[in-house]
């Protein structure tokens, strides 16, 4: 039985729903940004009431992904969630003028909400690769630069952010939605042993987890410095939307092993070198549409949770660099072995899923394809 996951894909589609989904993305995150960090210039919040509702967002942005995922997989509204969350982000910066709680709560569950739509639509768009998805997240710190540019301005201004966030809503309605397979009792996953399958996702989360802490725990001294700021900000944007694509193209394993093997003595030994760093965090944020879609293929039906745990795994990750942990990070040598353990765990994570999984990267699966069809002629 031929797997149906893996058929031509319709580029067209995909690149207006990358398109529209993309820029949806840099601008959510753009205008969470923005709002976050216009608490104190608008309320005069102090230090401790600015902590706390940073704390507030991001258990709201990141923690009820799963949560959310978990019910646009049962009822199946990932386009709904998506708009649901645009709307909600924009209504955000309205209300920031009269409630900076309300705002930041809306501005968190706005954000939840789309990421999880948007991402279980990326997920569908390239079947069981990582291409889209790859392209779907990069946007995310571009926006995220923008806001934070905006934000620290004090001179955040409300409605061109409505304005481009329901543009947006009506173009995902009338594009429609790609077909996505719920289907949670497919052969891939009747094959699937539990213990393997809780085995290899915890490797994939704890990957992610680390990648997240080492994101913001190395201090890059050079960063007061706005074009080296933005040259660094291009690199994660195009080490994630080209890390999906240089997956399905050479590999997921050797994408991914490759890429944090060579940036590991960068980041460790270079953070102090803008031009080694910034090589350094373009290969260290390859692996992120990898991990991603390797444990989306492992929950065959459940896009959105499997987007939300990724997304959890980021957030234990960072709050990792709030803590006394983050100080190891002075250590070169500490740095060096905690990507390199990183890219252990990530490396087995990959093999055993390869190893006990029907799936396969879009490559190799379908050369065997081709070759089957030649002999069937």
């Amino acid at each position: 039985m031929k797997n149906q996951s893996w058929k031509p894909v319709d580029f067209k589609s995909v690149f207006s729903n990358l398109t529209i989904y993309g820029s949806s993305h840099a601008i959510v995150d753009a205008t969470c940004a923005a709002v976050i960090l216009s608490l104190s210039q608008i309320h005069s919040v102090d230090l401790g009431g600015f902590f706390a509702l940073v704390v507030l967002y991001n258990i709201l942005a990141f923690g009820f992904q799963v949560p959310f995922g978990l019910m646009i997989d049962k009822w199946h509204i990932p386009l709904f969630s998506a708009i649901a969350g645009c709307i909600l982000t924009a209504v955000s910066t309205i209300v920031l003028v009269f409630s900076s709680i309300i705002a930041v709560c809306l501005a968190g569950i706005g954000n939840a909400l789309f990421h999880v739509g948007g991402g279980t639509i990326s997920l569908n768009l390239t079947p069981k690769r990582a291409t889209a998805p790859g392209i779907f997240v990069a946007p995310g710190a571009l926006g995220i630069f923008v806001g934070t540019i905006i934000g620290k301005s004090g001179d955040f201004v409300s409605w061109p952010f409505v304005f481009l966030l329901l543009s947006l809503c009506v173009a995902m309605f009338m594009i429609g939605v790609p077909k996505i397979d719920y289907d949670q009792n497919n052969r891939e996953s009747r094959q699937v042993d539990f213990h393997c399958l809780e085995l290899v996702i915890l490797l994939l989360l704890s990957s992610i987890a680390v990648r997240s802490l080492v994101g913001l725990a190395i201090v890059f001294p050079w960063k007061s410095d706005m074009i080296l700021f933005i040259t660094l900000t291009a690199a994660v944007v195009l080490g994630k939307a080209f890390g999906g694509i240089l997956a399905d193209k050479l590999g997921w394993i050797s994408a991914a092993t490759i890429s944090l093997l060579i940036s590991a003595p960068l980041l460790s030994f270079g953070a102090n070198n803008p031009y080694i760093a910034i090589v350094g965090m373009f290969l260290f944020s390859i692996t992120m549409p990898i991990t991603l879609v390797a444990i989306s293929n492992m929950l065959p039906g459940r896009p959105g949770f499997s987007f939300g745990l990724t997304c959890l795994a980021l957030i234990a990750g960072a709050l990792l660099a709030f803590t006394e942990f983050k100080f190891i990070f002075g250590n070169e040598l500490a740095i060096l072995t905690i990507i390199l353990v990183s890219m252990a765990a990530l490396f087995y994570g990959l093999l055993l899923f390869f190893k006990s999984f029907s799936f396969r990267n879009s490559k190799t699966y379908m050369k065997r394809n081709e070759g089957k069809k030649h002999a069937e002629k």
